[in-house]
């Protein structure tokens, strides 16, 4: 029976998007490769009582770090270049699965490799330290080495063969998936716990996400105080995610930010949600704003989707062919394009239906059957 090793960093850290898709896709990875035994390699540093069981026919082993990995750095460096590689030779594995951008430089057997994005070489503000700069290198010398490479979307293939000077062949789309169960939430009792858990208003504007600069958040702040300009009686905005810490100037605390445009009153930031919460917070929304400028995939406008809520994005990146032309299309960076949006947007949303329809089409299911194709192909 051919073996499995999975690079298993990123299991039980569901907060992260790496994490969300190594937790969706193995739960049907191990169906689609019933005839192979796979290996989940977790690292000690989380701790046992922190990771969930992974599906019954996998096998979780913790591997130890070597004794020179003494800070966070030199941790994940050496778990990636050295434990992943030895790990596999030691358990006789058949094929290597790294499910984010890190795969080994060197490895004893073939190596698929997940990028879903090349944001670090694509946006100057990202990775612009010299310690990053040089992971950034090390791990696109790897990918070039991969035998093959996955990745989440047909835009964020063409970046990967276009910077990592890849052929083309190397490269399989394999789509990703919601991170955790979306649909319209229709119990009554549910939607008004979760109204009156965030104290929210009968309507409103969504925005979910984060708060780094891609994510365009003052733009979005800007723009639907342009929206307010032209209609007065608009809906109040809610905007959620993790707020940023105030020490890290990189991040934008959108809260400033509302206070400068006069929008006090007007936006409520509600921090970070869990999944449970989402479905009934998207299924509530009048409308979904997602104006980033760069998504290997762009999660947040899907789940909206997926509950029926109209979604607005930036026409950039993997946005377009994720909503494929479900959600109204604007200018990266253009404010004014994007209040015309909302309002216009507002006055005729889509059918609920057409946009569940189309969400539905991502499963984990086709995700998991593409990456088996390219894992068997390995072997």
């Amino acid at each position: 029976m051919p073996r499995l090793l999975i690079n298993g960093w990123f299991w039980g850290r569901t907060d992260t998007g790496s994490g969300q898709y190594l937790h969706g896709l193995i739960w049907e990875l191990y169906k689609a490769l019933s005839d192979w035994q796979i290996i989940l390699l977790t690292p000690p540093i989380y701790g046992d009582y922190r990771l969930p069981a992974p599906p019954p026919t996998v096998q979780k082993v913790r591997a130890p770090l070597p004794f020179w990995a003494v800070n966070a750095q030199l941790v994940k460096l050496a778990w990636e270049q050295r434990v992943i590689p030895h790990w596999a030779e030691h358990l006789h594995a058949d094929v290597i699965f790294v499910p984010y951008w890190a795969s080994p430089i060197r490895a004893p057997v073939p190596v698929a490799v997940t990028i879903h994005d090349m944001i670090p070489a694509l946006l100057e503000d990202y990775a612009s330290g010299k310690l990053a700069r040089a992971y950034t290198w090390l791990v696109s010398k790897s990918a070039r080495q991969a035998d093959a490479i996955l990745t989440v979307s047909q835009s964020a293939a063409e970046d990967i063969i276009r910077l990592l000077e890849v052929p083309p062949e190397r490269v399989h789309v394999t789509y990703e998936s919601l991170g955790a169960p979306h649909a319209p939430v229709t119990d009554e009792d549910e939607l008004a716990r979760i109204r009156e858990h965030y104290d929210l208003p009968d309507r409103y504007l969504f925005y979910l996400g984060g708060f780094d600069p891609r994510k365009n958040v003052p733009l979005l702040l800007r723009a639907y105080a342009r929206a307010r300009q032209l209609a007065s009686n608009l809906p109040p905005l809610v905007i959620a995610g993790r707020l940023p810490d105030p020490n890290d100037s990189w991040f934008t605390d959108p809260r400033p930010v509302i206070q400068a445009l006069g929008l006090s009153d007007h936006v409520r930031v509600i921090g970070f949600v869990p999944d449970a919460h989402k479905p009934a917070l998207y299924t509530m929304t009048d409308l979904f704003l997602f104006p980033s400028r760069y998504e290997g995939f762009g999660l947040p406008p899907l789940e909206a989707m997926a509950c029926g809520a109209p979604v607005i994005v930036a026409d950039n990146s993997s946005l377009p062919e994720i909503t494929g032309g479900h959600a109204r299309l604007v200018p990266t960076g253009d404010e004014e394009a994007l209040a015309r949006a909302i309002l216009d947007t507002l006055a005729s949303p889509p059918d609920p239906a057409d946009l569940i329809a189309w969400a539905s089409r991502f499963t984990w299911e086709k995700t998991a059957a593409r990456t088996a194709e390219v894992i068997r192909e390995l072997l």
